[in-house]
């Protein structure tokens, strides 16, 4: 059960980043910024994944779990670049979204309008929100 409820949350943050990634691409930049990241969350907060998205991103977590089960301690860990995007001024910075028109895009828009009226259906959920915001205020930032 605990499993199950692991490779549930993964596969959630897998889609995430799946669409935090396509949010970069139809932006006018291709650094993946935290912007993109949160829009990313608060989309897959606010919409549910359609049964060929849970399925991959099932699949995804699944290989994951099993790719870190595998591995050894002594494996060379990828090293990936880190571009610090966070204001270090007082002043809060609004979570940016891109302009392109495409489904996705618009409709992360249209949530990050309802994010803040945006009640959640499980607790799961809840708890997804209240990261978010959690996080935000950590980094300054608000919706």
């Amino acid at each position: 059960m605990e499993n199950q409820l692991l490779q549930s949350i993964l596969a959630n943050a897998i889609s995430a980043t799946d669409i935090s990634n396509i949010l970069c691409e139809h932006s006018d930049t291709n650094i993946l910024s935290g912007d993109h990241i949160i829009c990313g969350l608060i989309y897959r907060l606010m919409n549910p994944m359609t049964n060929e998205e849970i399925n991959k991103s099932l699949s995804d977590s699944n290989d994951l779990l099993n790719e870190q089960y595998e591995s050894s301690d002594e494996e060379e860990i990828e090293e990936i670049d880190i571009i610090d995007d966070t204001n270090s001024s007082k002043i809060p910075q609004k979570v940016k979204s891109n302009n392109c028109n495409c489904d996705i895009c618009i409709k992360t828009r249209v949530c990050l309008i309802n994010f803040n009226d945006y009640t959640p259906n499980d607790i799961l959920g809840d708890k997804f929100k209240k990261s978010i915001l959690e996080t935000c205020h950590k980094y300054n930032r608000y919706i």
